[in-house]
């Protein structure tokens, strides 16, 4: 109903809470319990004047034709399947492996239970902010290890062309540059089967300057696309090298988590050959590359 009410506003300067409540088929209370879920993903979406309610800002669908004509315009070969709601276009992705092919591009208008690095959650606005996941099928010699931190520098090149400054944080968390704003999360699941690697890359952006998100989806998927085939052409050491030059914890000290406990300290000061942090603790040299590590500025 949340979807229902949004495109109804859009469609309409501004609509009564009768005649929101008709178009629905809902009482006034239900219809107003629905604005205020809206309201409480993101503060103010729906606004009050006087009886009649509108939106605070123009909301941004995303359509199926006009991505489809970016992507050709772009001569990239993908296909798309858009969905209106969903609780993660990971797990939606993951449950219907079989039926959607290699270079799939699953998104949608409302990610209500994004899915992060251990089981956080990702609330994203509806129509408003960029929830993706990219299917990819990729030999079995394939470096997945690495595949993470590649997200990282695509989205990283991608916000830089958007003129957002932004820095990454060990292993693929995008983080506005010099602050503690979050601003993109990339999760990374992997599935081998008959000697194939198939990866669903999910990434979530905060729409910062409520860019158009038909454009913004199909240059994400630029960026990413663009990314792999340099990276299948010349390896890992150019990249590594961008990664580190916008890390944003490089020289720093650090702490190293592991389940919620403090388990090394030292200064984050590489990355290795297949992404794995490097930390110089009092005892030497540490390696870490557990996807149940975490890292922390100390």
């Amino acid at each position: 109903m949340e979807i229902k009410l949004l495109q109804l506003l859009s469609q309409h300067n501004a609509l009564s809470i009768g005649q929101l409540s008709q178009a629905l088929e809902l009482n006034t209370l239900q219809t107003l319990a629905i604005i205020a879920r809206i309201n409480k993903l993101k503060a103010g979406s729906v606004i009050s004047h006087g009886s009649n309610y509108t939106l605070s800002y123009p909301l941004n669908w995303l359509n199926q034709n006009k991505i489809e004509e970016l992507l050709q315009a772009q001569k990239l070969d993908y296909q798309v399947h858009l969905l209106s709601q969903t609780d993660s276009t990971n797990s939606y992705a993951l449950k219907h492996i079989n039926q959607l092919a290699n270079k799939t591009i699953v998104s949608c208008d409302w990610q209500y239970a994004g899915r992060g690095r251990f089981g956080r959650h990702w609330l994203s606005s509806i129509a408003h902010d960029l929830t993706a996941s990219i299917i990819y099928v990729f030999p079995a010699d394939f470096n997945l290890q690495l595949l993470p931190l590649l997200c990282a520098v695509a989205v990283n090149r991608l916000l830089k062309n958007y003129r957002i400054s932004n820095q990454i944080k060990w292993p693929n968390d995008i983080y506005q540059a010099n602050s503690k704003l979050k601003i993109s999360g990339i999760l990374v699941e992997n599935i081998f089967r008959d000697q194939i690697n198939h990866s669903v890359i999910g990434i979530g952006i905060d729409n910062l300057a409520n860019w158009e998100r038909n454009q913004l989806l199909v240059d994400l998927v630029a960026s990413l696309d663009h990314l792999i085939n340099e990276f299948k052409l010349f390896g890992f050491a150019l990249l590594r090298r961008e990664w580190l030059d916008n890390c944003l914890h490089l020289k720093h000290n650090v702490k190293i988590l592991q389940h919620g406990a403090i388990i090394a300290r030292g200064i984050h000061s590489d990355i290795g050959e297949h992404g794995e942090l490097i930390v110089q603790t009092a005892t030497g040299i540490q390696n870490f590359s557990s996807s149940a590590i975490s890292l922390r500025l100390d």
